[in-house]
């Protein structure tokens, strides 16, 4: 079990004396992801209310359906997409605006004992269970864009999807979802990767993926837009679809996030992607920006030439890399998402660099995106996110190892990058299981049912 080397937040701390224990299993959980959670949203200056109150539904609401801890040699029961090494969860850390405060958000994959199984060879039972439980008691989650995926998205004949699992297919992480703890509250994304019966190498045709979309939203003049991009530009050709987002929020206010990958990582094509091949005004200051940070952040001189691939990292090896057997493109290139508003005529579109397979370690990596915020005048939070980045990593140096820091992302928006770390707990990693326990502060082991 992870090894915790640095004293508690004081809300985690309180909460760990107060509430009862849920099981070996979600204790497992509780220690590893709440203690993590709780160390960003103290990094990240939020009041501690809203600790509180960040911790107490991840407590009640997410752990309980984040499956079995891994056993005594790190083996576990199902491999999630979320982390290279099969890791259920992954963080995400908003970079502040100058004078503004980072925002916290984190993405899962929940797992019951049907996981796998021909009750659920998809994995999407306790997500569908999850959902609707938080959908009763938070009443500003709307599942109607949720539920259309899930009917529209994947075929309901399980046994014929067990039939082609022992013809060799090999299934993994089909759904996840988003909590995010902003200044209004709660708000909840659900993601979607589709796999249909019969669809080649897991990847699914536009044309399926149209006919889902079409039906929600039939003139979307965005949508129509990322279209024209995809099939008349020779970037655009080449990007392939693999997943969708939608905000669990009423349709009329709901966004869609169509993510694609590119295997092309040169700054010329980052530029064709993100104007959509001209079709939105860029700055050129804008640009300029953005190749500093992709220099910051990949350790690459800022004159490196526009046209030129960025190199992969020889020693990027991970742990779970045969979990991506049928979307094998998202170990290799740059990913995009394609946000389309409700009535917007054009999407906006994000762009991430998977730093942990183009960036250096995770020392030099939060050392050179901290200094990059902090010659922009947005360095206020940069010493809490590299102290917050050693919490997590207790189970080695930043320095040692990479993949802590799975992601940077950047949206042209307001002005100015809307920039965002992610950050994968190593939940798997091996070096967890090979370190000597660490006990936390002691909590009550009275189980739930004997309080009632």
């Amino acid at each position: 079990m992870a090894e915790v080397t640095r004293p508690p937040t004081k809300a985690w701390a309180t909460l760990a004396h107060l509430l009862p224990s849920a099981g070996p299993d979600c204790d497992y959980w509780w220690k590893l992801t709440g203690l993590h959670l709780s160390k960003m949203v103290e990094a990240a200056g939020y009041t501690t209310d809203q600790q509180y109150e960040a911790l107490l539904f991840h407590y009640h609401w997410i752990v309980p359906y984040m499956g079995p801890a891994p056993g005594p040699d790190g083996t576990f029961k199902w491999q999630s997409l979320l982390g290279v090494e099969g890791s259920p969860i992954e963080y995400s850390w908003k970079w502040n605006t100058a004078g503004g405060k980072p925002d916290v958000r984190y993405t899962m994959e929940a797992i019951c004992a049907a996981t796998g199984t021909l009750l659920d060879p998809l994995n999407q039972q306790a997500t569908l269970e999850m959902l609707h439980r938080i959908a009763d008691f938070v009443p500003t989650v709307d599942l109607t864009w949720t539920n259309h995926f899930f009917a529209t998205l994947f075929d309901h004949d399980r046994s014929k999807y067990m039939q082609e699992a022992a013809a060799g297919a090999h299934f993994t992480t089909s759904v996840v979802v988003a909590a995010e703890w902003l200044k209004g509250g709660l708000n909840l994304k659900t993601y979607f990767v589709p796999r249909r019966l019969g669809q080649a190498d897991g990847k699914m045709p536009m044309a399926q993926w149209e006919e889902s979309l079409v039906k929600i939203d039939p003139n979307s003049a965005a949508r129509a837009a990322m279209h024209d991009f995809l099939n008349t530009s020779p970037e655009g050709k080449l990007l392939s679809p693999f997943m969708l987002a939608v905000d669990n929020v009423v349709p009329e206010k709901s966004r869609l996030k169509f993510y694609f990958q590119s295997p092309h990582t040169s700054f010329a094509s980052v530029r064709e992607i993100m104007t959509l091949g001209g079709r939105i005004p860029v700055p050129e200051t804008h640009f300029q920006e953005l190749r500093s940070l992709i220099s910051a952040v990949t350790g690459l001189d800022e004159n490196y030439p526009e046209e030129v691939e960025i190199p992969s990292m020889s020693d990027y090896n991970p742990a779970a890399k045969d979990n991506f057997v049928e979307i094998d493109i998202l170990l290799t290139g740059y990913l995009y998402y394609f946000d389309i508003a409700p009535g917007a005529s054009l999407p906006d579109i994000k762009f991430y660099s998977p730093v942990r397979r183009y960036g250096p370690d995770d020392g030099a990596l939060a050392k050179g995106i901290t200094e990059w915020m902090t010659s922009r005048g947005r360095g206020e939070y940069g010493q809490r996110y590299r102290e917050m980045l050693e919490d997590l990593t207790e189970h080695r140096k930043l320095e040692d190892g990479k993949g802590m820091q799975t992601y940077v992302s950047c949206l042209f928006k307001k002005g100015q990058l809307d920039i965002t770390s992610y950050i994968g707990p190593e939940a798997f990693d091996p070096v967890r299981f090979s370190k000597p326990e660490v006990h936390t502060p002691t909590r009550r082991t009275r189980r739930r049912s004997d309080s009632q």
